[in-house]
């Protein structure tokens, strides 16, 4: 009876085994799409809620240039950030005033269509 037993037992583990091989094998991982963010919009919300100060291309006016240069920042997020915070007194902070979808797509135009980044 107990031979029975581990019989039993040693083909319901070896059938679990080969089922595991075949999805290994045939199924394929999906990989999550990471969002990036739809600068065209970015280039939107920038008319609309930076350039009055930036410039609208980025050149500058009562606000820093923005075009061709951001030497201070080493990523986009770190732009997200800044845009995202402000600076008290310089520049007022959008996260109240965007979502974080908007600030990232914001500073994504900024980051890579003004900057060149």
């Amino acid at each position: 009876m107990f031979k029975r037993i581990v019989d039993g037992f040693q083909v319901l583990v070896a059938l679990a085994a080969a089922v595991t091989v075949v999805l290994l094998v045939t199924v394929s991982p999906t990989v999550a799409e990471v969002d990036t963010p739809d600068v065209s919009a970015g280039a939107e919300l920038f008319a609309s809620n930076c350039s009055g100060c930036h410039g609208p291309e980025g050149e500058g006016g009562l606000g820093p240039a923005l075009a061709g240069g951001l030497e201070s920042f080493e990523a986009v997020e770190d732009v997200a950030r800044f845009v995202s915070s402000g600076v008290p007194g310089r520049m007022p902070g959008f996260e109240t005033r965007m979502t974080p979808d908007q600030v990232n797509a914001v500073a994504q135009f900024i980051w890579t269509d003004l900057a060149g980044r």
